[in-house]
């Protein structure tokens, strides 16, 4: 078996708390890790922290981009055990997302979609919460009961698919030092 790892954060930029006012979960982004150490996330978002006009496909890191600009951002971790085989799938997919980059975009008609329950699914284009749920998906990991495109962050949210690990600042996440001993992020 092996672990991967959801992560669930609220950074407090205008565009997440909109996504937690409409959703009323405490956390409005997902990030999908094959790592505990978290190195790196991967979801759709910010191309550039410093700016949301432009977005698609993103490998995100714990103190780089938005959150380091946002070192307050709170965070749940997740883990989930999967077969080799489903993993090896997991990893598959996600670079086939990975290495085709450029083609893909963020979908901001989903978010109005996703806020009155209907589905709006368009080649290349995702939201961080269908991009998560659709990587899992299409390699048979099974956590929902409902099709990726309809999934909100506000699924993730104590799934009981899922195992919580962690709880506080992402920034504070610990993570695996150089010797492998267990060492607290700094923000």
């Amino acid at each position: 078996m092996k672990k991967i790892y959801i992560v669930t954060t609220y950074t407090g930029t205008l565009l997440s708390f909109l996504i937690r006012k409409i959703s009323k979960s405490p956390y409005a982004h997902i990030s999908l890790s094959l790592n505990e150490d978290l190195s790196p996330m991967y979801s759709f978002g910010r191309l550039n922290p410093k700016t949301p006009i432009f977005a698609g496909f993103v490998e995100e890191n714990i103190n780089e981009g938005l959150y380091e600009i946002k070192q307050n951002a709170l965070c749940r971790v997740y883990s989930l055990e999967v077969n080799y085989t489903n993993y090896e799938k997991l990893v598959k997919n996600i670079m086939k997302v990975n290495h085709n980059r450029r083609k893909y975009n963020y979908d901001v008609k989903a978010l109005v979609y996703l806020s009155f329950n209907k589905a709006r699914e368009k080649e290349y284009r995702y939201v961080c919460s269908h991009f998560v749920a659709d990587m899992l998906y299409k390699s048979d990991i099974h956590i929902f009961d409902k099709p990726p495109a309809l999934t909100k962050p506000e699924d993730f949210y104590n799934n009981k698919n899922l195992k919580l690990e962690y709880e506080g600042l992402l920034c504070d996440y610990p993570s695996q030092g150089k010797e492998g001993m267990l060492s607290q992020a700094t923000c």
